[in-house]
């Protein structure tokens, strides 16, 4: 468990509680302050947030990271100066039954 970006969300929530801080807009109702400092800690939360995993901690979330195994129907692709560096190539078959946890290859 990350618990740095737990106590940063956690942080972050704490400041945007209405009063704490700040409260805007000064003038507003009860409703009208607790929606825009939601939208307010929502925004700022996932701008935080990406920043955090991906330039400190070095994740890059996208569509091709399956991690140490890949889709049933695909294989790790050996050779990644072929089919334009795909991680996974289509097996032409499934490569573990459907329904099953994929297989993790052993490290080496």
């Amino acid at each position: 468990m990350d618990y740095i970006s737990s106590l940063l969300s956690l942080a972050l929530f704490a400041i945007f509680v209405p009063g704490v801080l700040f409260t805007f807009p000064s003038k507003g109702s009860r409703n009208t302050v607790l929606a825009v400092h939601a939208v307010a800690f929502m925004v700022v939360n996932t701008l935080v947030m990406r920043y955090y995993w991906i330039n400190i901690k070095g994740h890059i979330e996208n569509m091709m990271n399956y991690g140490d195994t890949c889709p049933n129907g695909f294989v790790p692709n050996g050779d990644k100066t072929a089919n334009n560096g795909a991680e996974c190539v289509p097996a032409g078959q499934t490569t573990y039954p459907p329904g099953s946890i994929a297989p993790v290859p052993e490290s080496s």
